[in-house]
């Protein structure tokens, strides 16, 4: 990043200079050092914003309900300044609250001032929430009031595996480019598994194949063992395909190398036979891809009952997390987007001459700067 910054002001310097010969009387060193501090400002701030971009990401942490509580609470059925701070269906009316008065040659003139205020429809409401090992929810409600159980919130269990998306900085996605060995043309967008309904999340897909009728239970079954592996914080994600086993290459380029807890698994079929198996992880124990793909291998089709046992036995067996701050090393290596560089162009080409034009062509006062021809006028009188 350091670099980018540098050669980002290096035009600026150089475009400073040329307009201190080309306005030699009108641009003094002060307005020079102005205008290469603000503008030196918003390159570096621009430069670390666009950085962030290219690291900021999202890691899919695993856990358990742990808690399932309907809360029923009481309204305030009085007019109030203020919101129920549980209660929200509420009535609302403006009430007068003073006046603002004003005098204009001797003439007094005032205009009432008015307030919200807030009265709840019901005498009670009732809420539901569910907590867990990463996060708390709330379950929508099928009547305003919520006087009846969502069905929702009535299929909830103590123990139901949850997921939630949390923002952390990625390395390895900045510097995403320079870890392939072979960087792959037109490579499709993937859909990176998301979560929906709250906390779910599927992580079994197919590829150019038809979704088997089992795949809805699989990927119940994968939150399950994912949420297993909580204590480590591995998350696997499975993909079954047709194609070529560059394919997997494909995926995780695609991905940008995945995430640093993922486990992703590619297996590659003919007709109902599993031709080629792909692990890719972070781990530090290198044998978690050998030994999963070595076992899967032997599988004589895609069973997923067999290939739940093994990820449950090899994952926690070999999974050994890496703390992000291992990868920082990359930052180095992480390329600028390219929106940063159009606009600084712009800066550079438009704003920056606009600026040094303005300051070359403006009286410095106690006052600040003010156009040479408001000054011009001002003379006059």
């Amino acid at each position: 990043m350091g670099s980018t910054m540098l050669l980002l002001l290096i035009p600026l310097i150089a475009w400073i200079l040329i307009a201190k010969l080309l306005f030699r009387h009108e641009f003094t060193f002060e307005e020079m050092a102005i205008q290469f501090g603000i503008t030196a400002i918003i390159l570096i701030s621009l430069t670390f914003v666009g950085y962030s971009s290219m690291t900021s990401d999202e890691m899919a942490v695993n856990g358990v309900v742990t808690k399932i509580k309907p809360r029923k609470e009481s309204c305030n059925m009085y007019w109030s300044d203020y919101r129920d701070d549980f209660c929200t269906n509420y009535r609302t009316r403006q009430v007068r609250n003073g006046e603002t008065c004003t005098t204009v040659n001797n003439k007094r003139s005032c205009t009432p001032r008015y307030k919200t205020q807030f009265k709840s429809v019901y005498p009670w409401e009732q809420r539901y929430f569910v907590e867990s090992t990463v996060s708390g929810y709330e379950i929508d409600r099928v009547d305003r009031q919520g006087v009846d159980t969502p069905p929702r919130f009535a299929s909830i269990k103590i123990g139901d595996p949850v997921t939630m998306m949390v923002p952390y900085t990625n390395y390895i996605k900045g510097a995403a480019s320079s870890l392939f060995n072979q960087k792959l043309e037109d490579v499709p967008l993937v859909a990176y598994p998301q979560v929906y309904d709250y906390y779910h999340v599927d992580r079994v897909f197919y590829t150019d194949l038809a979704s088997p009728p089992f795949i809805w239970e699989w990927n119940r079954d994968l939150e399950r063992i994912n949420a297993g592996f909580r204590g480590s914080g591995a998350n696997v994600i499975i993909n079954v395909t047709s194609k070529h086993q560059v394919w997997a290459e494909t995926l995780s380029q695609s991905w940008d190398a995945h995430n640093i807890n993922d486990v992703v698994i590619t297996i590659g079929v003919q007709g109902e036979k599993i031709a080629w198996v792909d692990v890719r992880d972070w781990s530090s124990d290198k044998m978690l891809s050998v030994v999963t793909r070595d076992l899967i291998m032997l599988l004589p089709r895609v069973d997923k009952d067999m290939i739940n046992q093994i990820i449950g036995v090899t994952v926690p067996k070999h999974y050994k997390p890496q703390k992000m701050e291992d990868f920082e090393y990359l930052a180095d290596d992480t390329s600028a987007p390219t929106w940063l560089f159009v606009v600084v162009g712009i800066i550079l080409l438009i704003i920056t001459p606009a600026t040094t034009w303005f300051l070359s062509n403006n009286d410095r006062s106690s006052l600040g700067y003010q156009i040479s021809h408001f000054a011009h006028r001002n003379k006059r009188f």
